[in-house]
């Protein structure tokens, strides 16, 4: 990734001065750089890192620097902005672009899988990467980076169930002969496959499972391998939940959560404890989402660090709630038509 530089003209001495980046999604601080006495002008480059040398994820930060007159005479001096830091490490769902924004995955009928750029709060209409040869009735679950390569993967359950992980380049399309691995057999007793984040805390995506037979509940943990462990339980009784999906961080406190959609139209909001489990859920809409047949946990499409809902009615009609950062969304906005034409949305 290329290095951030930024230059600040003086008009007295500064005995000290501070850069301090924070995320805009959680508003953590991710780097702070110091120096002694400068005159003239301050520079500063930011190699989009943490003090430890590892890459922080791509996307949206802001910075403030501070500087102390060396007279002594009246306050600091500061001056803030914003930065947005290309291929660091996967952020979430950015599959095409490497810039911290999320993509949509989609299956059609006749066996592409294709993932469309996200930006400017829609998907765009050109930068599509497809592969084709693909069953109609694949499920591919956008997952997070497995390999370490910065680069995110996608999980694929094969029609006869079995599942595979496959780990493509950044930017590349997905094809059946894409480097993969088998993960196992027998993933079609589940009838919610969906990938939140980080939900264990220890800095690996993983994986939500729901099995159609009795409602339960599961979380397989991504492992330092490039697959997933055995099954924890989590949860019964989500068997009430027309769909599931993983969301990533909602409510800026660093850790995936899910909402899900009940039956009787509420949506709520489970947050995640960081341990794989979930705190009691929260309703974030009544009445809601009876025409809708696809609910994604579409990451941030808008650009601005803050995780955003992304669902399609039965027209195919795309829309867009915009994620607050605080575990709730706007009303929809739509962008998109014509998106009947998928099997899938992932």
């Amino acid at each position: 990734m290329d290095n951030w530089k930024g230059s600040w003209q003086l008009s007295r001495p500064a005995a000290s001065w501070a850069l301090t980046v924070k995320s805009s999604t959680t508003g953590a601080t991710v780097r702070t750089l110091t120096g002694g006495e400068q005159r003239g002008r301050i520079d500063v480059t930011w190699d989009g890192t943490y003090a430890s040398g590892a890459y922080v994820p791509s996307g949206a930060y802001s910075w403030t620097l501070s500087a102390t007159p060396a007279d002594g005479l009246g306050a600091s001096v500061s001056a803030t902005g914003r930065v947005t830091v290309t291929g660091g490490s996967a952020a979430r769902r950015d599959h095409v672009g490497m810039e911290g924004v999320a993509d949509a995955l989609t299956l059609n009928s006749s066996g592409s899988l294709t993932f469309h750029r996200g930006g400017t709060g829609k998907y765009s209409t050109t930068g599509k990467v497809s592969g084709s040869g693909w069953s109609a009735a694949t499920v591919a679950i956008p997952f997070g980076d497995l390999n370490g390569d910065r680069c995110n993967d996608v999980l694929v359950r094969m029609p006869d169930g079995r599942m595979r992980a496959y780990t493509p380049a950044c930017g590349a399309a997905l094809q059946p002969t894409t480097q993969h691995k088998v993960l196992g057999t027998g993933w079609n007793m589940h009838n919610v496959l969906t990938a939140a984040g980080d939900l264990t805390g220890d800095g690996r995506p993983d994986l939500v499972a729901r099995k159609a037979a009795t409602g339960e509940l599961f979380v397989y943990r991504g492992t330092a391998s490039g697959t997933v462990g055995s099954p924890i339980r989590v949860g019964s009784g989500w068997g009430v939940y027309t769909h599931i999906t993983g969301a990533g961080d909602l409510n800026g406190d660093g850790r995936a959560d899910l909402l899900a959609r009940h039956t009787d139209g509420s949506l709520y909001r489970y947050d995640g404890l960081g341990n794989g489990l979930f705190a009691p859920r929260a309703k974030v809409f009544s009445n809601w989402g009876g025409s809708y047949n696809a609910l994604i946990g579409a990451g941030d499409i808008t650009g601005d660090g803050k995780a955003d809902l992304v669902v399609r009615d039965k027209a195919g009609i795309l829309y867009r709630n915009t994620g607050d950062g605080k575990g709730s969304f706007s009303g929809r906005t739509q962008i998109a038509t014509g998106w009947g034409v998928y099997k899938g949305v992932f």
